[in-house]
């Protein structure tokens, strides 16, 4: 499972609370990936009807500084009608954040599967 870094469920109820996605209901670890530790999110929903997420925590490997340039580029690329998640500010209009020692982003949630090929 590529969960490096675990997240206890009132640390991430904490952390939703600073956003407009309702309350927690249950996160599990995603076994997709080698470089993040990614959960997926459900809460009772946001305003939009929307109560799936992906948390993301950046591991070691990936610089802080760098993640304004993805965020840039996936708002980019869905503005212009590609179907990528977007990372999602809390109600202050910050997107990065620090959770369990790591910086963390809420993303959207896009429906379907991994490709295995």
């Amino acid at each position: 499972m590529a969960v490096y870094t675990p997240v206890p469920a009132e640390a991430l109820a904490r952390f939703l609370g600073g956003f407009d996605v309702g309350d927690l209901v249950s996160a599990k670890g995603i076994a997709e990936g080698v470089e993040n530790s990614n959960y997926l999110v459900d809460t009772t929903g946001d305003d939009r009807g929307r109560g799936r997420f992906i948390l993301t925590l950046y591991e070691r490997r990936v610089a802080a500084g760098d993640l304004p340039f993805f965020r840039a580029l996936t708002d980019h690329l869905a503005a212009r009608g590609n179907p990528v998640p977007r990372m999602i500010a809390d109600r202050s209009g910050e997107w990065l954040h620090e959770l369990e020692g790591r910086p963390a982003c809420l993303i959207e949630f896009l429906p379907g599967v991994s490709p295995t090929r």
